[in-house]
């Protein structure tokens, strides 16, 4: 079978066309993103955290929702429409009448949505093509910023975020740090040109495209739409990055603490929502195998490290 390097989802031609930070290519190897025309009754606000243009069959949920993703921090919550819509299975729900009277900004929002959620799950639930091709890039989309997420947390812990010495062969323009086999100062540096890059961009395209998706994930999860597996690419991701840090953990002689401060951020990092927590749970599937030896085999170590020093300072006392 090929190795994950062989079967890499970054194309050389495609990395290499990444070295100028473009965030126009998708880089897990899927048909890239790109900003999807609205119809033409649907007028885009720009001015919301939710992009409505990028999925285009769910702009008009998107665009009803804006004011309460304001007020929920762009992200749906399961309790929310308790009472005002039948979102599904996991949202239980009981028939209210409209009050008379908002009583606050955040009701208003949530009436305001309402309708279309209700709509919008119940085209989900029956299978309507369309969205579910948007649900599936949407979790595509949550996936790779789960995946940066923990990398970035795992490296501060670290205290690699940046390096403290960068490496001269990664200028700052470079942010292709999804080649995981280069070596791990250079994919801390990489992450790091794509977090200042990132922070340096006015629009912010790339926060808004990662809240809108993780947005109607969780919209999808809580609809009781079955979400899709971990894509393999990321889980490889993920494995490689973490056994390598675990790796050099135990080479550079990290105790028992490091190595769970490490894997903590690197959860944490994950991020929240359904998504989120499967991915979640897919990797502590794997660490169960993998970081209990890695552990034991920097306690030997530390072991063997006492040893050594108590014996020399023996020697030194017996020649003293």
């Amino acid at each position: 079978p090929q190795s994950f390097r062989e079967t890499a989802f970054v194309p050389k031609l495609l990395r290499a066309s990444l070295m100028v930070c473009d965030i126009s290519p998708d880089r897990t190897g899927q048909p890239p993103v790109h900003t999807a025309p609205l119809a033409d009754d649907t007028v885009a606000d720009d001015s919301g955290c939710l992009d409505e243009g990028l999925f285009r069959h769910f702009a008009p949920l998107l665009r009803v929702s804006q004011p309460y993703a304001s007020q929920s921090g762009c992200r749906f919550r399961h309790a929310s429409f308790d009472g005002l819509a039948d979102i599904g299975t996991s949202c239980a729900s009981e028939d209210v009448q409209r009050p008379r009277r908002v009583a606050s900004p955040r009701l208003a929002a949530k009436l305001g949505a309402a309708p279309a959620v209700s709509a919008f799950a119940a085209r989900l639930r029956e299978g309507e093509e369309g969205l579910l091709e948007e649900v599936e890039r949407a979790h595509r989309v949550v996936m790779a910023e789960s995946v940066r997420n923990a990398m970035k947390g795992m490296f501060q812990s670290m205290e690699m975020f940046p390096p403290t010495t960068p490496p001269p062969e990664v200028y700052d323009t470079d942010c292709s740090f999804e080649d995981v086999y280069a070596p791990l100062p250079v994919v801390a540096q990489r992450l790091y040109n794509d977090e200042v890059r990132r922070l340096m961009d006015v629009s912010q395209r790339l926060y808004r495209r990662a809240v809108t998706a993780a947005f109607l994930v969780d919209f999808a999860e809580c609809a009781g739409v079955a979400l899709p597996p971990v894509p393999e690419t990321y889980m490889s991701m993920l494995q490689e990055v973490s056994t390598r840090v675990a790796d050099e953990l135990q080479r550079s002689g990290a105790d028992s603490a490091a190595q769970q401060g490490a894997r903590a951020a690197f959860l944490k990092g994950l991020g929240r929502g359904a998504a989120a927590d499967a991915l979640r749970q897919e990797v502590k599937k794997w660490w169960a195998g993998r970081w209990p030896s890695v552990l034991l085999a920097s306690a030997v170590g530390t072991v063997a490290l006492l040893g050594a020093r108590a014996m020399s300072a023996q020697r030194g006392r017996a020649q003293a």
